[in-house]
């Protein structure tokens, strides 16, 4: 009751069938950490606007999972501040090939893996080795143009 404004969006937006159900969403969104009623009128007056937002975006995204090119081959949503990477912005709006982007977006994340991958094989090999966990860290840090070498690589005094 005392956000009506927002929760008449949810309702319009979701095709909730009562204001009830819209403020439950709502309630959903609020319960989440983050609101500090110690910080004034106005400050909870933008939080509640913006959970109502994050409500209807959620909500957007349910309904149309595969609304944008980089979701229908598997780029995941927390990727989409790559897209500055690859498409160049006009107006406020980007202008972009979407088979390009998203091809040039799929490789960039696929060799991205392909690093965490080797990295990932190398600190196991270096803890097969006898390296602590940290060693290994440390040693990948100090040697990571010549991750190759991590086969021949051994704790001091350690060497076979």
């Amino acid at each position: 009751m005392a956000y009506p404004r927002q929760v008449e969006r949810i309702q319009r937006v979701t095709r909730a069938p009562d204001s009830a159900s819209a403020a439950a969403t709502l309630l959903e969104q609020l319960i989440r950490p983050g609101f500090d009623p110690a910080q004034g009128a106005e400050a909870t007056r933008r939080y509640v606007r913006r959970k109502a937002s994050i409500a209807v975006m959620e909500y957007r995204k349910g309904e149309a999972p595969d609304r944008y090119p980089w979701t229908q081959v598997g780029i995941s949503e927390r990727r989409y501040k790559l897209l500055p990477q690859f498409a160049q912005k006009v107006n406020g709006r980007y202008v972009l090939d979407h088979d390009d982007v998203v091809a040039r977006m799929k490789a960039h994340l696929d060799q991205v893996d392909h690093k965490r991958a080797v990295r990932a094989d190398a600190r196991d090999v270096l803890r097969a080795h006898g390296f602590g966990e940290e060693a290994a860290r440390k040693w990948l840090q100090r040697h990571q143009h010549r991750l190759e070498e991590a086969v021949n690589a051994w704790p001091r005094g350690q060497r076979p």
